[in-house]
């Protein structure tokens, strides 16, 4: 049982705001991964379209050369006034750090595919497996698994990227434990426990990494 007052009111309110985390991290990792499998299958050297990749790789480029923090701030403010409509706080930071993720997931992909032996492609036609079929069979589990430990660093990364939801009003953990600050004035034992926290949530993905590369 907590003894300390302060930390008794201010543990629950940090526990439902790093769900905010979390459920902010999951649901960009998600939109991120499609993206980047994607972006990174159309851009891979067996796969690639003249056109469509010149697209990709620009939008990889001005992506992964712009700060989050502008990405979200388009997303927020400069997007909805363009559409004349709204986009709730939590959705807009959901959709930046899935188009951000995307990129460099793309890039891992891409990479991971390209690294592998032009000879599992051969042996697949050379099977009567299609183009896509080899991709599906073949190709891609090799990838993911070669793969696995640079995704997982992705989504540990997504987590703590997720804390600059804070300056459009998403009360993810640090918004949660600035507003405990600014009430209590104890900003040593906040800031632990929120960066305990953190250290928990990424420590977790890293031991789930560390399983699947075990089986796998």
């Amino acid at each position: 049982m907590v003894q300390n007052p302060m930390i008794a009111s201010a543990l629950p309110l940090l526990l439902k705001a790093s769900f905010i985390t979390l459920q902010a991290s999951a649901l960009g990792a998600v939109l991120g991964s499609m993206g980047g499998l994607l972006f990174g299958i159309a851009n891979c050297d067996r796969l690639r379209i003249r056109g469509v990749s010149s697209c990709i790789a620009f939008y990889v480029m001005l992506i992964r050369g712009t700060p989050l923090f502008i990405q979200l701030l388009i997303i927020y403010f400069a997007l909805p006034e363009a559409l004349g409509m709204d986009i709730p706080s939590l959705a807009a930071g959901v959709i930046t750090l899935g188009l951000n993720s995307s990129a460099y997931l793309s890039e891992i992909m891409r990479g991971t595919i390209n690294a592998l032996p032009a000879g599992q492609w051969e042996a697949a036609e050379v099977l009567g497996y299609s183009r896509w079929q080899t991709l599906r069979h073949v190709i891609l589990p090799q990838a993911l698994r070669q793969g696995l430990p640079a995704i997982a660093n992705e989504f540990s990364t997504l987590i703590k990227e997720s804390s600059i939801l804070m300056v459009i009003g998403v009360p993810e953990l640090v918004k949660t434990s600035r507003d405990i600050v600014a009430r209590e004035l104890r900003p040593m034992e906040i800031y632990a426990m929120t960066a305990v926290i953190y250290l928990l949530m990424t420590s977790v993905v890293a031991l789930v990494t560390q399983r699947l590369e075990n089986r796998s």
